[in-house]
């Protein structure tokens, strides 16, 4: 695999301390509240105008009480005894084997935002998050925000290096990068006549500035952080186009040609991963604005790229990226209508194999699942031959402790986390011991 297991050995041992000063947080993102509508995308047909006005109503930089609340939701996910910091962790590692799986680029992202999803729902909500903050002082939507922008934090900067690596093998496989650099040869040689390109492109001091922009854009693990640099090269894209012939607006078909230039000399393989990550890891519930257009532009100017003919030059987008935009947009407003009311959430557990941190895997189930129900689990992800002769068991205060078969394991991992003593405490899958005095069984009544 590309992300090597001594890399997720890694991130599953090691509890990560998030820099609170790094480059992205000098310029941290939100949603504005603002009830401007969405302009709505067009495709197939020039725009009046490539727009930019809105890009300071779409983001918007954090108030300084909410960048506190914002860091001390930070400083509990990396609080072991904390239930959300457990929840964090495990999900982090539960992500890492669950992208090891993966074929497809859009199912594994979407896989990470709905959990991030779910993660965010659940601390908006939680007495851990109330404990924070003057409940009076925020509304849920804007818990909602400093959450989210917390999460790319403490789950995304973590995670990016793993998803980038995953991206690229699954875009190898696929022959999707390979297509791209081929055709990227073609482009570089082909004149901007060919290209269908009818005004000005950029200038080589202007190229580097959008190029060192996108370099930029690839480091930042924010999905916001990300569409805000992207708008900003696009504005400079656009802005060249108008050299030697101000103040004529120039509309999608005449933007296309020239981003496609543009990409033709850039990090193809940086701007693939950047657009997937942004379109799939973005929150649903924010309003993009204007980045969806520029966004989407990009996605279309890339598989342009990716399956280039000369002899059908176009300056608009085929039918099938424009299907392919209209299905993101779907999926976008399906996720978004999921997230209310609150969701269940998928909990995370760790279980070790025959002994105490053997083999230790991280399972995602219901709060609700049984003791028998998570069994099941452990024999399938353990390959298990006879699954009746094991059993589940915690061991605490140097005590082994068999779980009843209708015990409610995450009930009992919560309490254990909540008690006032702290206790180090373990989930093991293993044989059941028949010798007498028999080990106690216990349920989550057993843990006040």
């Amino acid at each position: 695999s590309a992300f090597s297991t001594a890399q997720a050995d890694s991130l599953r041992s090691t509890q990560y301390s998030y820099s609170t000063s790094s480059t992205e947080d000098d310029l941290e993102m939100m949603s504005s509240s603002s009830d401007k509508k969405t302009r709505s995308m067009i495709l197939g047909k020039a725009k009046n105008r490539l727009s930019f006005v809105s890009l300071s109503n779409v983001f918007t930089v954090f108030l300084s009480s909410d960048r506190k609340l914002q860091k001390k939701i930070v400083e509990l996910a990396q609080d072991k005894d904390s239930y959300f910091g457990n929840l964090v962790q495990d999900y982090r590692v539960y992500s890492l084997e669950m992208m090891a799986k993966q074929s497809s680029s859009t199912e594994m992202l979407q896989e990470i935002r709905m959990m991030m999803t779910q993660l965010k729902s659940y601390l908006v909500q939680s007495t851990e998050l109330k404990s924070l903050i003057d409940p009076a002082s925020y509304t849920e939507e804007q818990l909602e925000v400093i959450a989210e922008t917390a999460l790319y934090k403490c789950v995304l900067k973590p995670l990016k290096e793993a998803i980038d690596s995953y991206l690229k093998e699954i875009h190898n496989k696929d022959r999707s990068l390979q297509q791209l650099k081929e055709n990227q040869l073609v482009i570089q040689n082909t004149t901007t006549t060919d290209l269908g390109i009818t005004t000005s492109v950029p200038e080589t001091v202007v190229l580097e500035k959008i190029l060192h922009k996108f370099t930029t854009m690839h480091k930042a693990y924010s999905p916001e952080k990300k569409i805000a640099i992207l708008l900003k090269s696009c504005k400079l894209i656009y802005d060249s186009m108008a050299q030697g012939n101000p103040g004529k607006p120039y509309g999608a078909d005449d933007f296309l040609p020239v981003l496609m230039y543009v990409l033709a000399r850039s990090n193809l393989t940086e701007v693939l991963l950047n657009v997937e990550y942004m379109m799939e890891l973005m929150d649903p519930a924010l309003q993009l604005g204007e980045g969806s257009y520029y966004l989407t532009t990009t996605y279309g100017a890339l598989e342009h790229i990716k399956n280039y003919d000369k002899i059908t030059v176009t300056r608009q987008l085929s039918m099938e990226v424009q299907d392919s935009i209209h299905r993101w947009e779907r999926r976008r407003t399906l996720n978004k209508a999921r997230i209310y009311p609150h969701i269940s959430l998928q909990d995370f557990i760790s279980i070790s194999f025959l002994e105490i941190g053997a083999q230790s895997r991280t399972l995602a189930s219901r709060n609700d699942t049984t003791a028998e129900q998570l069994s099941q689990q452990c024999a399938e992800k353990f390959e298990v031959s006879h699954p009746k002769d094991y059993g589940l068991f915690v061991y605490v205060d140097d005590q082994w402790l068999q779980l009843d078969k209708d015990a409610l394991p995450h009930h009992i991992k919560a309490s254990l986390l909540k008690s006032e003593t702290k206790k180090d405490f373990y989930f093991i899958y293993k044989p059941i011991d028949r010798k007498t005095p028999p080990v106690p069984t216990v349920k989550e009544s057993d843990f006040p």
